[in-house]
């Protein structure tokens, strides 16, 4: 099985890098992925080399500014990868903000409006299986200071593809 792992990772960590470079050339960043398990009550994360459908990976962004003078108006952005769904109350800071497009963010729970056929509206959650960024506003990093977020996502099960040859009428 290829592991759908590896291609999550080369997403974000793409998406993580243009974000520190659009806020200074003075901030650096760095994204890990670590499998999330639970052994004997506690919560440990190892690194996550290969990953199936079920297991819970941890994405953590450190940005790090390098440069003699603080930065301001910084902003963290971790994506959530497709085939991926975010872990409800995993986002540390807890503060943070999502995304369904990785453009435009609100705060959690993110919510949308239905036209119903009768013309009126109603507000319903959107799917955490949706979201596919989540932001952080760091605010100030001080020179030669760190700034670490985190998010977690469980790996979703590949969905089966009907080919014209296995579909019936």
């Amino acid at each position: 099985m290829k592991p759908l792992f590896t291609f999550c990772l080369a997403i974000a960590a793409l998406a993580l890098g243009e974000s520190a470079v659009a806020q200074t050339p003075a901030v650096t960043s760095t994204l890990t992925a670590q499998h999330v398990q639970v052994l004997d009550g506690k919560t440990v994360l190892k690194p996550a080399v290969q990953s199936r459908p079920g297991e819970v990976i941890e994405y953590s962004g450190t940005y790090r500014n390098g440069s003699a003078a603080s930065v301001d108006k910084l902003q963290a952005i971790v994506p959530v990868p497709i085939g991926t769904t975010f872990v409800a109350g995993s986002a540390q800071p807890a503060a943070a903000q999502a995304s369904t497009d990785s453009s435009r963010f609100a705060p959690m729970p993110l919510v949308r409006t239905i036209r119903q056929s009768d013309g009126s509206e109603r507000t319903e959650s959107v799917p955490l299986s949706e979201y596919r960024a989540l932001r952080w506003e760091v605010g100030t990093l001080g020179a030669g200071a760190s700034a670490l977020v985190s998010l977690r996502v469980r790996i979703d099960s590949p969905t089966p593809s009907v080919t014209a040859s296995s579909a019936k009428p």
